[in-house]
């Protein structure tokens, strides 16, 4: 997943700038400090390893950028492809990208001269990690667009809806779900397959997303919300880490992000694929927490008058302390497969 601009007309867009040089593919041995490199029996030092994904394993938002596989994914070196290849002593490819879907990792062209990333893997790939999905059901999008003005609403770009679950479930059919369930769903399950199959010898790591929006036990008593907005946006400055949600979605998009944990282990299962779920041990983490959140909360950018409202990149993605997590997690899930 990827940052989005929310106008207020009711649009969300994807950003970031195209590099006017993209570089493909490039394998970056990441180099290793003076730490002690940690051994995977079955996967020995120098072994290939491939990261596919999306903005979840890129890194998106923080700091170090890679430029690759092109500036426009926001992939950084402190994401944790870059911190378990230097765990292990890996030979890292890394090919994550903001915005990538299913499509993109095995047969699409996300940015002009960058192929599938499906591409960078072959017999001797040895360990590959992904995370996809998000950005098929279009989750960050979605939560993008429901920036709320208070816990009861409206949402931003709603026209005075309450809440975008009351756009998004109609007659009790909820179209976010469904999707996640049908199309969502099949998309996961074909990119796994597809992944095995370029990747014959290598151990798969299909990571989950952490908790965005966290479960009823882990929300305050009075809710989440934190205001995006206040006097000072009316110069054009936004408060930080913010949390603008209603009531109402906090429990809605919860149940959503839980559905594509459902049908990503799911496919995981079928493709005989490990999945890594950390949406359940990060309840306690999500971006609603103010002590010590995985993800990050929403940052605004903008106009004072409002007509223009971008997030600050690496809103609702993981933070420092967030993808320390997901290193420990999946360094844990490689052990436990290779030992």
């Amino acid at each position: 997943m990827v940052a989005a601009s929310v106008v207020l007309a009711g649009s969300v867009a994807g950003g970031g700038a195209v590099s006017a040089a993209p570089m493909w593919p490039v394998p970056q041995p990441y180099p290793v400090t003076g730490d002690p490199v940690e051994t995977l029996t079955d996967i020995p030092p120098g072994s290939e390893y491939v990261a596919l994904g999306d903005s979840y394993s890129a890194g998106y938002g923080l700091s170090d950028p890679t430029h690759l596989p092109t500036g426009a994914c926001g992939q950084s070196a402190q994401d944790y492809p870059h911190r378990i290849a230097a765990r292990f002593g890996l030979d890292l490819t890394d090919v994550t990208c903001g915005g990538a879907t299913s499509d993109d990792v095995t047969s699409g062209f996300q940015f002009k001269g960058v192929p599938p990333q499906i591409r960078s893997l072959s017999e001797r790939t040895r360990l590959v990690t992904l995370t996809i999905g998000g950005n098929d059901a279009d989750l960050f999008g979605t939560a993008a667009s429901c920036l709320a003005l208070s816990p009861k609403g409206p949402v931003f770009s709603g026209r005075d809806a309450p809440s975008c679950r009351s756009t998004l479930v109609r007659d009790g059919e909820d179209m976010l779900r469904t999707k996640i369930e049908s199309r969502v769903a099949l998309g996961i399950a074909d990119t796994l397959a597809t992944v095995r199959e370029a990747a014959p010898n290598a151990t798969v790591l299909f990571l989950g997303y952490p908790a965005i929006f966290p479960d009823a036990d882990h929300t305050p008593k009075g809710g989440c919300f934190r205001s995006a907005l206040d006097l000072g946006t009316l110069a054009g400055s936004f408060p930080s880490n913010t949390y603008p949600f209603t009531n109402t979605d906090v429990r809605y998009l919860h149940g959503v992000q839980e559905a594509l944990n459902d049908v990503s282990a799911s496919a995981a299962r079928a493709a005989g694929v490990r999945f890594v779920d950390v949406f359940s041990s990060t309840q306690a983490h999500s971006a609603c927490a103010t002590k010590k959140p995985y993800v990050s909360g929403v940052s605004l950018d903008g106009t004072g008058d409002l007509r223009r409202i971008d997030l600050e990149p690496g809103a609702l993605h993981p933070n420092t302390r967030g993808v320390a997590y997901l290193t420990k997690r999946v360094a844990a899930a490689a052990r436990d497969l290779a030992g």
